[in-house]
């Protein structure tokens, strides 16, 4: 999280605080105020997240729907076709969605009727008023001047974008065993700007460096692995992993290392469940994108 806010805890005086508890006024404020309003901006962005969930949980190969169709989608299940007469070519600039699988195996897979009512709200709600909140758990900025204000919200919107393109890529994930080019590429830029942002305003060149040199390790590792076995590992994961390295390696490799080895426990003991339950046999298709994110996220609220 931000860690110009976990200079000084929160019971701590310093010069200028006032009231009683040693707290600034404005900052007991932004305990309330900066969380509730993340978790706002994640349930708007959840529900256009939620029309692009089922737009593009399409099988691979296939063309996502069309945006008027995403929504009735979401109830049926099933993309809207042309109306009558409207012939069967596809629209002019309608492209289909280049995008790499995230599991193995090559059948294809029937569309989900969509994820259940309000989940990908209330989880995007959920995740970026955890990461807010942790923010400020740590008590008030010790440096008051517009660099650090603007370092630490960089931080915190790099993370916060992390979160909110993850959730989608999880519920595609989960769905279709892909990871669309368009979300990967952008959760990766959206992580790595405002952490340069963060680095030029709050002289952290050396943060900056271990995200860039953490996003470069765990994706080339995670493409060693599918080298090794394309089976078991997509090239969707391997961009995915660009982005969740970036993240963990801003604050630190031992926070790296811990996300991905999370992510690697959390998938193991998933798939060790089905097989217990004979839900699932060894050559059995589990989503791995989801962990990964379960991971990352984990490590980095405990960071």
């Amino acid at each position: 999280m931000p860690r110009a806010a976990a200079v000084r805890g929160p019971g701590r005086r310093c010069a200028g605080d006032r009231g009683t508890g040693g707290l600034r006024p404005d900052y007991g404020r932004s305990v309330i105020l900066v969380p509730a309003l993340a978790a706002l901006a994640g349930l708007l962005i959840g529900l256009r997240s939620r029309v692009l969930v089922v737009r593009y949980a399409v099988p691979g190969g296939e063309r996502p729907g069309p945006e008027s169709g995403a929504e009735s989608g979401a109830e049926s299940g099933a993309e809207s076709g042309p109306e009558p007469g409207a012939g069967s070519g596809p629209e002019p600039g309608w492209e289909p969605e280049p995008a790499h699988r995230s599991g193995p195996g090559g059948a294809a897979r029937a569309v989900r009727p969509g994820p259940p009512p309000l989940a990908v709200e209330a989880l995007t709600a959920a995740a970026l008023g955890v990461l807010a909140l942790r923010a400020v758990a740590g008590g008030p900025l010790p440096d008051r001047s517009a660099a650090a204000v603007v370092a630490w919200s960089a931080e915190l919107l790099a993370l916060c974008w992390l979160a909110a393109v993850c959730v989608l890529l999880a519920f595609v994930d989960a769905a279709v065993h892909r990871l669309p080019d368009r979300f990967t590429l952008a959760a990766y830029l959206g992580t790595a700007v405002p952490l340069t942002a963060a680095a030029a305003a709050g002289g952290r060149w050396d943060d900056l460096a271990g995200a860039g040199l953490g996003g470069l390790a765990l994706a080339v590792f995670y493409l060693v692995l599918f080298l090794v076995n394309p089976a078991g590992m997509g090239l969707g994961d391997v961009k995915l992993a660009a982005s969740l390295g970036t993240a963990l390696g801003w604050f630190g490799w031992d926070v790296l290392v811990a996300g991905a080895f999370l992510g690697f426990l959390a998938g193991g003991l998933y798939g060790g469940a089905l097989l217990l339950a004979r839900r699932a046999n060894r050559r059995s298709e589990i989503p791995f994108g989801p962990f990964m994110i379960i991971g990352t996220f984990a490590v980095l609220l405990a960071a």
